[in-house]
């Protein structure tokens, strides 16, 4: 794997995203044809990748009468993004720790890429088991299959710790999937309008963190105070009693 692939997954692309977004690049403009004649891809595989790369953003589709044709975006647009989310992230902390009452200082961990998002579901969970995580979920639209993965390996994960889940949900086809399999994995859900509730960012909070996940962009936070998770968790019950 060269450096620049190497890069590309830390920003959050998989191993086919990459080889795609690359040959792309060298190519300039082509068709899903040719840049799997490039890649090595089949052409369904590269069909499905630029749509979740158009998705990302960083791939363009430009209609033509008879063939679609794709371009990249420059790869310093892409990191000049991935910088702008970061100082976002970086700039609600403040907002979140004025939260906190208590002299001990938070723990503050950052997370990105497909195994990041891994470890931040994982976070927390041995202090977890037999009690109840709650939170303001995101609807799921526009992530990869390795997410949804990662996701479906979490909920089993959830079910035979016996944890339960208790949030507040966009109404959104996306989560349509999760919301028959509610019983089963001990979910309690109240769905809200799309047009009130539309975020594609997760917060969890458990006994003494709270986990903040923009699953779509593989990055999140997890910030550990037990000070921070009470507070946030009287937030949401308050919303919660409101629905």
């Amino acid at each position: 794997m060269t450096k620049t692939e190497e890069a590309l997954k830390n920003l959050g692309l998989n191993e086919k995203q990459v080889a795609v977004y690359v040959n792309l690049l060298q190519l300039g403009e082509a068709t899903a044809y040719r840049i799997a004649e490039k890649s090595g891809l089949k052409r369904p595989t590269v069909y499905v990748v630029l749509e979740e790369l158009r998705l990302k953003g960083l791939v363009l589709k430009i209609p033509y009468p008879k063939k679609q044709i794709y371009s990249a975006k420059p790869p310093e647009e892409l990191i000049a993004e991935s910088e702008d989310k970061l100082r976002e992230v970086k700039r609600i902390l403040p907002e979140l720790l004025a939260l906190v009452k208590g002299d001990r200082k938070p723990s503050v961990m950052y997370f990105d890429g497909t195994d990041g998002v891994k470890r931040l579901l994982n976070f927390g969970l041995e202090k977890m088991e037999n009690k109840e995580i709650v939170g303001f979920n995101a609807h799921t639209e526009g992530i990869n299959d390795e997410i949804t993965g990662v996701f479906e390996e979490y909920n089993q994960k959830l079910k035979k710790m016996k944890i339960g889940i208790r949030g507040i949900v966009p109404d959104h086809p996306s989560l349509n999937p999760y919301r028959e399999k509610d019983a089963e994995f001990d979910r309690n859900m109240k769905i809200v309008p799309f047009e009130k509730y539309s975020s594609d960012v997760s917060v969890d909070i458990g006994s003494d963190f709270v986990r903040i996940l923009m699953f779509k962009d593989l990055q999140g936070v997890v910030i550990e105070h037990k000070g921070l998770a009470l507070a946030l968790k009287q937030i949401f019950e308050m919303q919660w009693g409101n629905l």
